[in-house]
């Protein structure tokens, strides 16, 4: 059974801008509001468990700058525990800006900092997966990620890899595909967006790059495909399984996958439930983080299942 969750992966202060639309290239908008949170999508991710009812772990470097500061502070105030989360003396916090439009839609801009990508794989040790029953990483950084990964497989922990960013963006980070694709071969489940799959198949439609890349990169769980307006899918050896998305209107989409991802892992590692389940909640999750403002959901088991009930 699955009672504590390790993730390694972004930690990031979010610097949100919201207004009524995007601007066009060369266009010009008025901010309606600006807020400083706390943000990352591993750590939204695990702040998602944790609202759930379980024990997570944070693995990040931060700096002792204020975002760091804060960011710890609210990290600890989420329910997620700080022992492994790492202060840099000196050293600068990844926080990113996000603009955020009235009708949901989102733009990143990332200031990497100089902490989230210098974690190194001789500080990684098999010790901090103590009392650690899925492990769940984003690759941010990559080869401490693959490091831990290894670890888990001599463990049989659960590896769970989400390719948040595509190929390209990755590669800006200092992030090579080849690492990506060892990433592939440790995962029990893989999960990415439209433009993941896209990056690492060069085909346009994700129901044929799911089979491409789960034909190539076959694991015990399966593929699994976020796509936004369109729901998601979920691919393994058995079945192809696909979830509707809740109609809502949304006020802020930021974070919506890492309350997806934290919901499925709830459902189906956690609480054993179905695959099919496991994506109804975990789009329900998503759906209820689109309308509230900010990257981390405000809900708990029984607001998600009041939710599903009110839309059955």
């Amino acid at each position: 059974m699955i009672r504590t969750v390790l993730g390694m992966g972004t930690a990031t202060m979010d610097v949100v801008l919201q207004c009524g639309s995007l601007p066009k290239a060369d266009g010009f908008e008025i901010l309606e509001n600006e807020m400083v949170l706390s943000g990352g999508s591993c750590a939204n991710m695990l702040v998602t468990l944790a609202r759930l009812g379980i024990k997570t772990k944070q693995i990040a470097k931060i700096g002792d700058d204020s975002f760091g500061r804060i960011f710890r502070e609210d990290l600890l105030r989420d329910g997620v525990d700080d022992s492994l989360l790492m202060t840099v003396p000196g050293g600068k916090t990844m926080h990113t800006y996000i603009i955020a439009a009235s009708n949901g839609e989102h733009t990143i801009f990332s200031n990497m900092g100089d902490c989230i990508m210098n974690l190194k794989p001789e500080e990684i040790t098999p010790a901090m997966l103590d009392g650690i029953d899925l492990f769940y990483t984003d690759m941010f950084p990559a080869k401490p990620a693959i490091a831990m990964a290894k670890f888990c497989t001599g463990k049989n922990i659960p590896v769970i890899f989400c390719l948040q960013c595509p190929v390209e963006i990755m590669h800006k980070i200092g992030v090579q595909k080849e690492e990506i694709l060892e990433m592939l071969t440790l995962a029990d489940l893989f999960i990415s967006g439209r433009s993941g799959y896209l990056s690492l198949t060069d085909t346009a439609d994700y129901h044929e790059a799911l089979h491409i890349l789960y034909e190539k990169y076959p694991n015990k769980w399966g593929m699994i495909c976020t796509a936004g307006e369109h729901g998601a899918v979920w691919l393994d050896k058995d079945e192809k399984i696909i979830a509707q998305p809740y109609e809502i209107v949304p006020v802020d989409t930021t974070g919506a996958g890492d309350c997806f991802l934290g919901g499925l892992i709830y459902s189906y590692f956690v609480n054993g439930r179905t695959k099919q389940h496991s994506m109804d909640f975990a789009s329900a999750a998503a759906a209820i983080k689109c309308l509230q403002p900010g990257p981390r959901i405000k809900a708990d088991v029984k607001m998600i299942n009041e939710f599903m009930a009110g839309r059955a």
